[in-house]
């Protein structure tokens, strides 16, 4: 395979062309390229407008196209990134105040591996004791961590727990006792603690998604979430698929306020409707497959 090289911005576009894309305008061509960069627009959303991978574009496809499909991923990453965060600071109060509860409220107590289904996730459990401790020998690094070390000498885990990620909070619920796992997920009608180790887990990865601006509309995470209510409820939804986007709507169903969740579903719709007419009824009906989306989708707010 021939290594890649620089292109100009004209050359560029001459290439596009020589795959048969369709250029409207090539000045404003050029400033999207300037924008947003030919790797992250045309490499990263080409796939849906190709007749094969590695082949020509299908005569339908346009450039402007492709920035449609762009922009929209752009702010459903946006959307969802807000609504995860939320979700997230939900579980973290959670946890740190059943594992208070259950455990105590010292510093030793946290890392007290005991205090850990440490019989069968040592190697787990090791790994995060040994972020969380150096967490704690560079708390000046951390301002409210550093704060409560040099005031009280110890910092208590709801203090703590801010400064972890999504997916050490994610494994962090994984590998506790299950009756702090139950203390927590009972605050979620219909979910069980397996069935929030698995949301947790596919929610950390779509965050990293969304918080390092990949391509989100097509991805899907290596676990999947398990059968839920709301699955049988679903006309021509495929049962072998809950790992994209529109399962991780599915968690926001049981883990976010109703509020939060209907206006987030009112904005993707919105999102979708401004979209269409850009992109056409073929290229709509691919990006809502490639989502996940069956054709009643909207009903998840019922």
């Amino acid at each position: 395979m021939p290594e890649k090289r620089f292109l100009t911005y004209d050359q560029q576009i001459e290439l596009l062309k020589s795959k048969n894309l369709q250029i409207e305008n090539e000045d404003t061509a050029k400033k999207y390229l300037a924008r947003f960069g030919y790797y992250s627009l045309v490499s990263g959303y080409k796939d849906m407008f190709k007749q094969e991978r590695n082949g020509n574009y299908r005569a339908d496809a346009s450039f402007s196209k492709l920035v449609s499909l762009y922009i929209f991923d752009d702010y459903l990453k946006n959307k969802l990134l807000h609504e995860l965060i939320r979700v997230e600071k939900h579980i973290r109060s959670l946890y740190s105040y059943s594992f208070c509860d259950i455990f105590g409220d010292n510093q030793t107590d946290y890392l007290n591996v005991n205090n850990y289904n440490y019989q069968r996730y040592q190697s787990d459990v090791n790994t995060f004791i040994s972020k969380i401790q150096d967490i704690l020998s560079h708390s000046e690094n951390y301002p409210y961590i550093h704060y409560n070390i040099s005031t009280y000498g110890t910092v208590p885990l709801w203090v703590l727990i801010q400064s972890i990620t999504f997916g050490s909070l994610s494994k962090m619920y994984m590998f506790s006792y299950q009756h702090l796992q139950s203390q927590v997920s009972r605050n979620f009608d219909c979910i069980y603690p397996n069935h929030l180790c698995k949301m947790l887990n596919i929610m950390s990865k779509f965050r990293n998604v969304c918080a390092h601006g990949e391509r989100l509309y097509n991805f899907k995470t290596r676990n999947s979430i398990l059968d839920l209510p709301i699955h049988n409820n679903i006309e021509n939804y495929n049962p072998n698929s809950k790992n994209d986007v529109f399962n991780l709507l599915i968690c926001f169903k049981y883990l976010s306020a109703d509020y939060d969740f209907v206006t987030l579903i009112q904005s993707i719709v919105e999102m979708i409707d401004t979209t269409k007419p850009f992109l056409g009824d073929y290229y709509t009906s691919k990006l809502l497959s490639s989502m996940g989306f069956p054709e009643n989708w909207k009903d998840i707010t019922k």
